[in-house]
C-alpha cells in the first residue's frame, strides 16, 4: 500500500512539474489533508457575520440572473430580428468563438482586471443594445438589417461577461463556503434562463425596440452594481470568509469580528 502511495505521488508531482514548468517536488513530500467541519446552516449564519462576503455573493447572484437572462433572450429572439434564424446563430456562435479562441477575454480580463473586465464587457454589452434601437429596421441587404448585424456583436460581450464573472464567482468564494455561492449564483442564473425565453415572445407584443431597450438597461443596471463588487485582482484564493475580509477589503465591524 505504502508503495502504490508513493508510486501515485511521484506521478502526481511530475505532473504539476509539468504543467506549471518547474522542477519535480520531492516524492517524500507530505500532503496535509485538514477537515474543516461545517453545515448549511452554519454557512448561512456566516453571510450575516461576514457583510462583506454577503455583498459580494449577492452582487454575484445578480449579475448570473442578468447576463443568463440575456443570453438566453438573445437567443430566442434571431428569429425576430432576422429572416433566417440558422445565419444569426451561425454568425453569434462564430462571435463567441471569436472572443474566446482570439484571447479577447483572456487579455482583457489580464489587463483590465477581473471587477473592471466584468464592469467594461456589461457596459459594452448594454451599449451595443442601446445603439441598435435607432438602427432597429435599417436595411443593409434584403435580408440583413442594421439592428440584426450590431446584435450578433453583442455576442463577443456576451461571451466576456460570462468569463469575467464566473472567474470573479470562483475566485471571491472562499473555500469554506465555494459551493453553496456558486450554487447561490448558478441558480440565480437558472432563473434568468427561464425568464429570458419569455422576454422574447414580447417582440410580438410590443415595439421590439422595448425590448431591446429593456435588455440594454438590465445590462446596465447589472454594470453599476459590479462597480460595488469586490476584486481577485492579483490576490491569493481565500480559504475561510476571514480570509475574504482580508484579501478584498474591509470595515471597521469586520475587523472587530476578526480581533475577536
Amino acid at each position: 500500500k505504502q508503495w502504490y502511495q508513493r508510486r501515485v505521488r511521484g506521478k502526481t508531482f511530475n505532473k504539476i512539474a509539468w504543467i506549471f514548468n518547474t522542477h519535480p517536488l520531492s516524492k517524500d513530500t507530505k500532503i496535509i489533508f485538514q477537515d474543516y467541519k461545517n453545515n448549511y446552516w452554519k454557512q448561512l449564519k456566516d453571510f450575516r457575520k461576514y457583510p462583506l462576503m454577503q455583498k459580494n455573493t449577492l452582487i454575484l447572484m445578480v449579475s448570473w440572473m442578468s447576463i443568463a437572462c440575456i443570453s438566453y433572450g438573445l437567443l430566442f429572439s434571431w428569429a425576430k430580428l432576422g429572416s433566417d434564424i440558422y445565419t444569426n446563430i451561425l454568425f453569434s456562435t462564430i462571435g463567441s468563438f471569436i472572443a474566446h479562441g482570439a484571447g479577447i477575454v483572456y487579455f482583457t480580463i489580464q489587463y483590465l482586471g477581473r471587477k473592471t473586465a466584468s464592469v467594461v464587457f456589461f457596459l459594452g454589452l448594454g451599449l451595443t443594445f442601446y445603439t441598435s434601437i435607432p438602427c432597429f429596421g435599417v436595411k443593409v441587404t434584403d435580408g440583413w438589417t442594421l439592428d440584426n448585424i450590431v446584435c450578433l456583436l453583442s455576442t463577443v460581450f456576451i461571451s466576456g461577461v460570462w468569463g469575467s464573472v464566473v472567474l470573479l464567482t470562483k475566485e471571491l468564494s472562499p473555500t469554506s463556503h465555494r459551493g453553496m455561492i456558486y450554487c447561490l449564483a448558478s441558480s440565480s442564473g437558472r432563473l434568468g434562463s427561464f425568464v429570458g425565453p419569455y422576454s422574447a415572445l414580447l417582440y410580438n407584443e410590443i415595439e421590439p425596440r422595448i425590448v431591446l431597450g429593456i435588455f440594454g438597461t438590465i445590462a446596465a443596471l447589472a454594470a453599476i452594481m459590479a462597480c460595488f463588487n469586490s476584486d481577485s485582482t492579483g490576490k491569493p484564493i481565500p480559504s475561510t470568509p476571514a480570509d475574504v475580509v482580508k484579501h478584498t477589503g474591509h470595515t471597521k465591524i469586520e475587523d472587530d469580528e476578526l480581533d475577536n
